[in-house]
């Protein structure tokens, strides 16, 4: 019998989750030779400056919280102001989503944040 990688064998007995609509290509981890790969190309991205660095993250997550804010209280002022229970104010909300590459996770540093 060959031997089987017990790493493996764990992950065969987890439900699978992935996110899109076509299952997972593989389930192992990066080679060596992968990581190496990714860091040159990295390394070789760099200098046209098109990385996203941590402050920028920061900002937009603090703008994307700053309009989730705006958003549920222009939901829930036409209750307010109709007497609603503040029970039924506080469980009216919406919620924003991101499009497009910001979505994907694939924007680069200055790119366009879409909401909807």
């Amino acid at each position: 019998m060959p031997f089987q990688n017990q790493n493996h064998s764990k992950l065969q007995n987890q439900p699978q989750k992935h996110c899109g609509i076509t299952s997972l290509i593989s389930l192992s981890p990066p080679k060596e030779m992968d990581c190496i790969h990714t860091q040159k190309i990295v390394e070789a991205i760099k200098p046209s400056g098109v990385l996203k660095d941590g402050g920028e993250l920061n900002h937009r997550l603090v703008v994307l919280g700053k309009l989730n804010n705006s958003v549920n209280e222009w939901i829930s002022e036409p209750g307010e102001s109709k007497n609603l229970p503040p029970s039924a104010v506080t469980n009216v909300g919406g919620k924003i989503f991101t499009l497009g590459s910001y979505c994907l996770g694939v924007h680069t540093k200055g790119g366009t944040l879409i909401v909807w």
